[in-house]
């Protein structure tokens, strides 16, 4: 197990039992200094549970007793120290959490890949107070300490009472595969706590340290030898990164926006280059005045060589295409994950990141945090992905997913998770996360000044031309959005289907999955809502030069949407991944896909055997690896049976003048 399993568990054992009884089970164990145990590092699992087993015969407990103990007290541990909103993120209530655990556990595997993690599945019964729980692990003998740590997570996060019924395990044998062998089952009833009781409105206690991390990046600060006399946990400091491989070493083995419709003004903040500007003017303001002036330049020169003869209409439309990636090159801007996202647990960055997201100011000292992303030669910084994304806060968020979970911070966090898949992918680790490049409005666009604002809207094919993938950060009300919609078919007209990736794993609950299949089902692109509406006829105009019709064009946002959706749920970490698609089936079907259809009952029943491959001949004893196997089968099947259909309605959508221009925007991309 992981060094700060047992730091955690001597804090457990001193607060509990006195510092005594840690020295005599250091004594029984065999360990005259125990700082050699309590390194950042990891330790035989023999290790760990010898010093339990101790621990237990030395306080007089149980065994199971002491290690429910330990559970209850590692998550308030865990709450003290930063991870209380990322569980809260999860659910609304202990149903909730527990039915998107497995995408919790999905995500940490990005950072402790050796892992192999326990699978929950929970079915409701009369409410969402009363379910079962069903569990499988390959580690033997901790369900006391999962009883002790759902009891008190139960208490510091919902603020209510659990009680726990054993059922017979082999209710649970659905989940049993050669990775957890051992299965469990437990009807769970939460109590609500009156309002009457003296504890109703009482703060659960929590174990809190000085400090959790380092406030610039997580990184782990020093950890200080520990004080044999004086053992208290909060004098000692721990990163991010030892805190998951502490919480995957117990369950696993090692070998403030308003609304949409009530937004705020949209933040304009106007640079005129000969403006006399005050002394003690911000420094960014230099930079970018200077930035924008070279681009202004750029732009007129490409320009000098046309005439303009209809009054009113933007130079762009008179450019030719080899041209039109001149200038959008010029204006192609892109800027680092670290800028903008932040793992859950990193307190100083997630704060950061939460006023980014959160504020919907966009002035232009954001665009000074970009870069350019194509050098003087030609060649680009890196691969970068366009972020689509609405910046309003869904509509009844707070009554959805609850007024602790923060909007800002689930999209921060989502995209610290997604930059961290392709890190490992392309950087070669999942450590170098901070380096991935996006494409962002906020920053990539000078919202200050008219004229190079109007060439980056007009702009806007060749930047997803110049994108090497679309992330797409998927609340349910995003296919109401003007903006997002036409971003996500644009790309879909020059790109792969299989180049956009789907972050949805903060938004989808039981709860709001009938709100993505309204909104596809019932979309038109006349109901989208645009925040500046005289954006709404730019973008009607680019929806009649590409597209045959409004309606061509709806039938093919919904056709691409409940595929990608598809294979979206598909990739999700959970055992109920087949029958989660049967609404998404079933929504083709009622919008006339059937072939559709067909390929996603197919790709259903297809998902279990792909599992069990997984199991077995994947290379890796860890979870990440059996997921990475199962989700190469999704991409093979989506590739070969999906992407096909897909493609088959952009050409039925799209206007043959549209493809004639995106063709020939391909072509001037390769040629310059």
């Amino acid at each position: 197990m992981f060094g700060l399993i047992h730091v955690i568990f001597k804090g457990f054992v001193v607060d509990t039992f006195g510092i005594d009884a840690w020295k005599e089970i250091m004594k029984r164990a065999g360990i005259a200094d125990d700082s050699t145990i309590l390194e950042m590092k990891q330790y035989d699992d023999s290790l760990t549970m010898t010093a339990v087993k101790i621990g237990s015969e030395v306080a007089g407990a149980p065994l199971d007793s002491a290690l429910e103990l330990f559970g209850a007290y590692f998550v308030e541990f865990a709450a003290g120290n930063g991870f209380a909103p990322l569980l809260k993120s999860l659910g609304t209530n202990l149903y909730e959490l527990l039915s998107n655990l497995n995408i919790l556990h999905h995500n940490v595997e990005r950072d402790f890949a050796s892992a192999v993690f326990p699978l929950f599945e929970v079915k409701k019964g009369a409410s969402d107070d009363n379910f079962v729980m069903y569990y499988a692990t390959g580690r033997p003998g901790l369900h006391p300490l999962l009883k002790g740590a759902l009891v008190k997570a139960t208490s510091v996060l919902f603020h209510s009472d659990l009680d726990i019924k054993e059922l017979d395990p082999e209710e649970a044998a659905f989940l049993k595969t050669s990775e957890a062998e051992i299965c469990l089952a437990w009807e769970l009833t939460v109590r609500k706590r009156s309002s009457l009781s003296g504890n109703a409105n009482k703060k659960p206690s929590t174990v809190r340290r000085k400090s959790f991390i380092d406030a610039a990046h997580g990184h782990r600060a020093a950890l200080p030898k520990p004080v044999r006399d004086e053992p208290k946990l909060k004098e000692q400091t721990f990163g991010f990164f030892d805190f998951h491989s502490a919480l995957t070493s117990f369950f696993a083995c090692n070998c403030k926006c308003d609304k949409d419709e009530d937004q705020l003004n949209l933040v304009m903040n106007p640079i005129a280059e000969t403006a006399v500007r005050p002394a003690g003017e911000p420094a960014w303001l230099g930079r970018v005045t200077a930035d924008l002036s070279k681009q202004k330049h750029h732009i007129l020169s490409i320009c000098a060589s046309y005439t303009i003869q209809e009054v009113g209409k933007h130079p762009y439309f008179v450019l030719n295409a080899q041209d039109r990636v001149k200038a959008g090159a010029a204006l192609f801007r892109g800027i680092n994950a670290s800028s903008i996202a932040s793992p859950w647990t990193d307190e100083a960055d997630l704060e950061a990141a939460t006023e980014f997201w959160g504020a919907y100011d966009k002035l232009d000292s954001y665009y000074d945090w970009s870069k350019s992303w194509y050098k003087q030669g030609g060649e680009k910084e890196g691969k970068i992905r366009f972020l689509s994304q609405s910046w309003g806060v869904p509509k009844d968020w707070d009554k959805i997913m609850g007024p602790d979970n923060s909007y800002a911070q689930a999209k921060a966090a989502e995209i610290c998770c997604v930059a961290k898949e392709i890190a490992a992918r392309e950087l070669g680790s999942a450590d170098n996360w901070t380096q991935v490049g996006f494409w962002l409005d906020k920053c990539c666009i000078p919202q200050g000044d008219a004229t190079i604002m109007s060439w980056c809207v007009n702009l806007l094919e060749e930047f997803i031309t110049f994108s090497d993938g679309l992330i797409v950060l998927l609340p349910w009300t995003y296919f109401s959005r003007l903006w997002c919609v036409y971003e996500w078919v644009c790309f879909l007209l020059v790109h792969d289907p299989m180049d956009i990736e789907i972050c949805a794993d903060p938004f989808i609950r039981d709860t709001t999955v009938h709100l993505y299949i309204d909104c596809i089902r019932n979309f038109k692109i006349a109901n989208c809502q645009c925040f500046h509406e005289p954006d709404r006829q730019i973008l009607l105009d680019k929806v009649a030069w590409y597209y045959k019709s409004p309606a061509a064009f709806e039938k093919f946002l919904k056709f691409s949407a409940i595929a990608l959706f598809a294979r979206c749920v598909a990739s999700r970490r959970s055992a109920k991944a087949a029958s989660a698609l049967q609404p998404w089936q079933d929504l083709a079907t009622d919008c006339g896909f059937t072939g559709l259809a067909s390929k996603i009952e197919e790709m259903a029943k297809l998902l279990p055997i792909w599992r069990q491959a997984a199991v077995k001949f994947a290379k890796g004893g860890g979870t990440a690896n059996l997921q990475l196997a199962t989700n190469e089968k999704v991409d093979s099947h989506f590739r070969k049976e999906l992407v096909p259909l897909i493609n088959a309605q952009r050409d039925e959508a799209a206007a043959i003048e549209g493809l004639a221009h995106i063709q020939a925007l391909k072509n001037a991309g390769k040629q310059n």
